[in-house]
């Protein structure tokens, strides 16, 4: 197997590829809560990775399958449910209004698109929710941003994207020079299923839905979901301040941290609908 890698199943329903990231809402001791298999061959099942991002997805899943693995997303999946160009026209009603610049745009191109303030972006992923590169208040702001953007390590390979910037529902507490904290929950799903969610910012004061929120909130992530079509995604939704939902971001579920959510009720729920898909059909109801 891979070196540094450790690969087990549970109730031989999924494979499980895990390398640790020292991330703490990422990693996650399965073998704490749930009766793992250490099979010497992979076993003919679906693998989900708990490896982080690689840096070559298809390059990663081409070697896995030599390898005998067959991750859950192929290379076009998990491009659909990771990159802004791919998700963004299959939810673009449920989300705020965007553009990806295909080649580094000036300031030109950018103003030509949005009034100040704005939301910007890598394609697939922020720097750290840093505010001083995500929320471009003024040109001065955006000279600066589009400077750090061509070496930051984090941002340079990415596609710039930006976005109208809504009013969302704020919260308490956060991280000083983060982007601020609004009511927000990131929630999973496993081939169009709910099985788990949290509150996004973990980092800021306590807080969570009522009954309400939570229902008018899964609707909206359930519809980005089923759009979407990949089997495991992550969706973040928000509550903007006038009380509409939206959809912030969509991700593939093997590389998004667990935020507030509980990752042993995750994989728990998980396994069941997995369980589900797989049994053969009761004629005697």
């Amino acid at each position: 197997m891979l070196e540094g890698h450790h690969y087990f199943t549970i109730d031989d329903e999924l494979g499980f590829l895990e390398k640790r990231t020292g991330v703490a809402v990422y990693d996650f001791a399965f073998e704490q809560f749930f009766s793992c298999k250490h099979p010497l061959e992979p076993a003919a099942i679906p693998t989900v990775a708990r490896v982080g991002a690689p840096k070559d997805y298809a390059e990663w899943h081409s070697i896995l399958n030599e390898l005998g693995i067959t991750l859950i997303h192929t290379p076009e999946e998990q491009l659909r449910c990771t990159t802004l160009a791919k998700w963004y026209p299959l939810i673009k009603e449920l989300t705020p209004r965007s553009e990806l610049f295909e080649n580094f745009p000036s300031i030109a191109t950018i103003e030509a698109c949005f009034d100040y303030p704005f939301f910007m972006k890598g394609s697939r992923q922020t720097n750290r929710h840093q505010a001083a590169l995500s929320v471009i208040r003024d040109r001065a702001q955006l000279e600066n941003a589009l400077a750090v953007y061509r070496s930051d390590p984090v941002l340079h390979w990415q596609e710039v994207v930006c976005r109208e910037l809504m009013s969302l529902r704020p919260i308490t507490g956060g991280v000083e020079g983060k982007v601020p904290a609004s009511f927000e929950f990131r929630t999973f799903w496993w081939h169009g299923e709910f099985v788990g969610a949290g509150p996004y910012w973990f980092e800021a004061d306590p807080y969570d839905w009522n009954e309400t929120e939570q229902q008018e909130a899964l609707e909206i992530a359930k519809i980005a979901a089923h759009k979407i079509a990949c089997p495991f995604v992550a969706i973040d939704v928000a509550q903007c301040e006038d009380g509409r939902w939206i959809v912030i971001e969509c991700n593939d579920g093997q590389e998004s941290g667990y935020a507030g959510a509980s990752p042993s009720a995750l994989w728990q729920n998980v396994l069941a609908a997995a369980r589900r898909r797989t049994e053969p059909p009761d004629f005697s109801r």
